[in-house]
């Protein structure tokens, strides 16, 4: 028997593989390595948001209480298409609170103002909890979104990061140091500012300099107003806030269930809970789907709302 608040390994109900295999259908379709290449993007959107439903109605005790969001791309970035499509689905399933609010949550980052909005909104839609459930991973913008939940739910393969704003693709901290260290070099090496001169005329404009320093100093005033609504932290968010921008050296640091109930407590991180075996649920059947998405036909599920919101089928990023 797995302990209450301990990480082990993710689980999931007997018969729930995450593969859509577990329930006999009137009609047999091909599995999802054919259905990929035979099927257009609409058709496979309507089989993957049926699938879900099905995982869905296997936790009839959380769907009574909770109003069910998703926000997952594993290759695009949070922004205001997100930030919109959260708030028709809360709009629509939650407009006078009657549930607590569930989001699971699967994401490399973005920008940092629609996470703030998304996690204050979700908060003002609840009757009682907001819950962020992370399977995998929740980086940057997306772990400043967590940090507005009442509770975030991990497991043993779940992770956030630090939140590292992002500057045309690369990390603000990052293009800063860069600056420093290229100051330090032309100081050592006088002949060598010219080129460096030249190379920042052509990779980065004044207001992007500028830009670096504000978009961090912006990124802990945000985190310091979502870790204030919880009042065991009142007088520890800036320090905390400032720990998640500043302390870590890269923008892949994995922040996983121990690293984070160090800086945010164990009532905040639990592990080993029926929300998060549902977002491990969720995310299987995600992850099953988007591999064969990416290597047969080259695209992606992003998927923001609730599951009867459209499920959109995209390209991949060109890198």
């Amino acid at each position: 028997m797995i302990e209450e608040g301990k990480c082990e390994p993710n689980g999931l109900p007997p018969g729930e593989n995450g593969k859509g295999e577990n329930k006999p259908q009137a009609e047999q379709l091909p599995g999802w390595p054919e259905y990929v290449k035979a099927s257009s993007t609409l058709e496979i959107s309507k089989r993957f948001s049926s699938e879900i439903g099905e995982i869905i109605s296997k936790h009839p005790e959380l769907e009574a209480e909770y109003c069910f969001l998703f926000l997952l791309s594993s290759s695009g970035h949070i922004g205001s298409f997100d930030l919109d499509q959260i708030f028709n689905a809360l709009r629509h399933l939650n407009a006078n609170g009657e549930k607590s609010v569930l989001l699971t949550l699967l994401s490399n980052g973005g920008a940092i103002e629609p996470a703030y909005q998304i996690s204050k909104l979700c908060r003002s839609f609840t009757k009682k909890k907001f819950i962020v459930a992370i399977p995998r991973q929740a980086k940057s913008a997306a772990t400043l979104l967590a940090l507005g939940a009442d509770e975030i739910h991990m497991g043993s393969l779940s992770q956030m990061g630090p939140i590292d704003p992002q500057l045309g693709g690369l990390p603000a901290l990052g293009v800063s140091q860069a600056l420093r260290t290229m100051a330090m070099v032309a100081q050592e090496y006088p002949g060598s500012s010219d080129m460096f001169a030249r190379y920042l005329r052509m990779a980065l404009t004044v207001e992007q300099i500028g830009y670096c320093e504000r978009i961090s100093e912006s990124a802990v005033q945000y985190a310091t107003r979502l870790i204030e609504t919880k009042p065991s932290m009142v007088g520890r968010a800036e320090p905390i806030a400032n720990s998640l921008v500043y302390e870590y050296k890269h923008h892949g640091f994995v922040i996983d269930f121990e690293e984070a109930q160090k800086h945010l407590g164990a009532t905040w991180i639990i592990c080993n809970s029926k929300e998060s075996l549902f977002a491990e649920a969720i995310y299987r059947l995600y992850d099953f789907v988007t591999l064969f998405l990416n290597v047969e036909i080259s695209k992606y599920i992003w998927w923001t709302g609730s599951f009867k919101d459209t499920i959109l089928v995209l390209d991949l990023p060109k890198s």
